[in-house]
């Protein structure tokens, strides 16, 4: 049985998610398991903000094709710049969410949360290697969208692209569930500079995101939550 409680705080939404009978993100977490890399469960913050499992930020992105009307979201309140807020799972257990409105007319417009794996070193990205796993597998809620779009980004390594990393989108079930994806799905567009998906992104993965987009789009409304993202073999 799953309960929703949405609970608003200033104007920001923040949503509760009690998944009864379900093992929470603190205790993956804590699972010893050599074929398993955490990437971020949200149990650790740094100065209020959600951080990844090792340490790196997080962020709350916009792009639309109207640049006078581009997409509306709400996360952490008063962040700077705009992280996701925290929502609580279980008693023990949060994660990252972020509400958001789509605006017409745009051709194309997206919101994402980008999660960087490491903290910054020398004012550069730090960065994973995960050419040696098969699979992404996160948690998500999505009320309103009906896909989620995930990107592997690498920046500051030898590719600097402002768009068109390797991507991957699944279509969300109700309820809060885990989804697996097998990391050689993941392509780019093709109107891309094209990339080595192992070499050139997987070797030096320095943030992925998480969220939602739209082409022709429509007025819509909603709100994404994202937990325990992990690699595995």
């Amino acid at each position: 049985m799953k309960r929703i409680v949405m609970l608003r705080c200033g104007g920001l939404a923040a949503l509760a998610l009690m998944v009864a009978g379900s093992i929470s993100a603190q205790d993956v977490s804590k699972t010893a398991d050599a074929s398993k890399l955490i990437y971020a469960d949200f149990q650790n913050l740094q100065n209020g903000r959600p951080i990844s499992f090792h340490g790196g930020m997080t962020r709350l992105n916009v792009y639309s094709q109207n640049a006078a009307n581009p997409p509306q979201f709400r996360g952490l309140e008063k962040a700077d710049p705009p992280a996701p807020a925290f929502a609580r799972v279980t008693a023990d257990d949060v994660a990252a969410a972020f509400d958001y409105e789509l605006r017409i007319p745009n051709e194309w417009e997206g919101v994402n949360m980008e999660v960087f794996g490491e903290p910054e070193k020398d004012g550069k990205p730090g960065a994973d290697d995960v050419s040696g796993y098969k699979f992404i597998t996160l948690r998500v809620f999505a009320k309103g969208p009906q896909y989620i779009r995930l990107e592997l980004i690498t920046r500051g390594y030898g590719a600097n692209l402002e768009s068109g990393y390797p991507m991957a989108t699944f279509r969300v079930s109700p309820g809060f569930n885990t989804y697996r994806l097998k990391l050689d799905s993941f392509n780019q567009p093709e109107w891309a500079v094209p990339l080595d998906l192992k070499r050139d992104v997987l070797k030096k993965l320095t943030s992925i995101t998480i969220g939602v987009h739209c082409d022709k789009c429509l007025l819509e409304k909603g709100t994404v939550v994202v937990d325990n993202i992990a690699f595995e073999k």
